[in-house]
């Protein structure tokens, strides 16, 4: 998600998985709601897990311990859509979907990879908004089992 906003300012923390990171302002996602169970967070950035792109960490840039892996849910169920609600959009304030990306958060138990699909986080690419829904729907798992 690149975002041509002008800015100066770097930041410096610390994370227990990635060490001490530099970052420019600009790269900080803002969840205004902050994210379920972690209502007190509200300042992140992505890291790319691998080369291709497929992982990303969510990194809490307030908290060294809070980091989510995520993924795009498309490459293990082509079908999975977002109902999109007027709040979420007033929220993330989109004016151009192109700019709205989707990820879900990658778990593991019980020896098995499992995606949940009924808690995606929108993210807008432009003004580096973001927001974790919950989707009321019987067909999304919160652990859709996947192949890695």
């Amino acid at each position: 998600m690149n975002v041509a906003r002008e800015s100066t300012q770097e930041i410096v923390f610390e994370t227990h998985r990635f060490g001490t990171l530099s970052i420019m302002e600009e790269k900080v996602i803002s969840f205004a709601q902050g994210i379920p169970g972690f209502k007190n967070l509200r300042r992140f950035i992505l890291i790319d897990h691998d080369s291709e792109g497929l992982f990303k960490w969510l990194q809490s840039i307030e908290d060294p311990l809070v980091a989510f892996l995520l993924t795009n849910p498309n490459v293990y169920k082509p079908e999975y859509s977002v109902p999109l609600r007027k709040n979420d959009l007033e929220t993330l304030d989109v004016k151009d979907m192109k700019n709205l990306v989707s990820l879900v958060m990658v778990c593991f138990a019980n020896g098995k990879v499992t995606l949940n699909l009924k808690g995606p986080v929108l993210f807008n690419s432009e003004n580096m908004r973001a927001l974790q829904c919950i989707i009321d729907r019987d067909d999304y798992q919160s652990h859709f089992v996947i192949n890695i």
